[in-house]
């Protein structure tokens, strides 16, 4: 259940959903379907603001031909996760990347970037992310694992974490996995673009 709300004129609705005091956006375009958001905020004039400048993005993209839909960073990270899955399996990749990548993805960048639209992502955010990555397991949410469990030869194991900013080649090898990533994302997205009408 959620608990609606009236929104100005007839281009969207305000809702929550039960037992959450953040809000959400939902509202219709002509042939794409119903589109849903948070707004990330408990306050009603944030979220009005916030909402309206979501279906205005949404009805620009619609007339230029795009899917108005943005795609938000999580569910295209989970796409190129299996993307690099297809590739160990076809021997493009080696089997440790098939197991390091994912777990980094899922970790950091879903974890620092969520469900912002992936074609959003800024320099200025990158670098955000990564003073964010530099203090994770001593000030941001690693703080609060206690362990990292792992699988190695069939077995899950578990080791202790380390309390302490990641080496500058570490760093320097998530930022590589981080940009291959946002560049797929790119290409996709144009392949997208370029699609004839009607064409699935």
């Amino acid at each position: 259940m959620s608990t609606p709300a009236d929104a100005p004129g007839e281009r969207f609705q305000l809702f929550k959903r039960a037992g959450s005091t953040r809000w959400q956006v939902r509202f219709s375009i002509k042939g794409q379907g119903q589109f849903k958001r948070s707004l990330d905020t408990d306050d009603r004039r944030e979220a009005e603001r916030k909402a309206e400048a979501i279906w205005y993005e949404a009805i620009y993209r619609a007339k230029q031909g795009l899917t108005a839909k943005t795609h938000t960073f999580d569910s295209v990270a989970e796409a190129y996760i299996a993307q690099i899955l297809r590739e160990v399996e076809r021997g493009e990749r080696r089997a440790d990347q098939g197991k390091s990548e994912p777990a980094v993805i899922r970790r950091y960048f879903i974890g620092y970037f969520g469900d912002k639209p992936v074609d959003a992502v800024t320099e200025t955010d990158l670098e955000r992310y990564a003073e964010w990555r530099r203090t994770y397991w001593t000030e941001g949410p690693g703080k609060l694992i206690t362990h990292i469990e792992y699988e190695r030869d069939g077995h899950r194991l578990r080791r202790p974490v380390r309390r302490s900013a990641p080496s500058l080649s570490r760093q320097r090898g998530e930022t590589v996995v981080l940009r291959a990533l946002l560049r797929w994302a790119s290409r996709h997205a144009s392949r997208r673009r370029r699609r004839p009408r009607g064409e699935s």
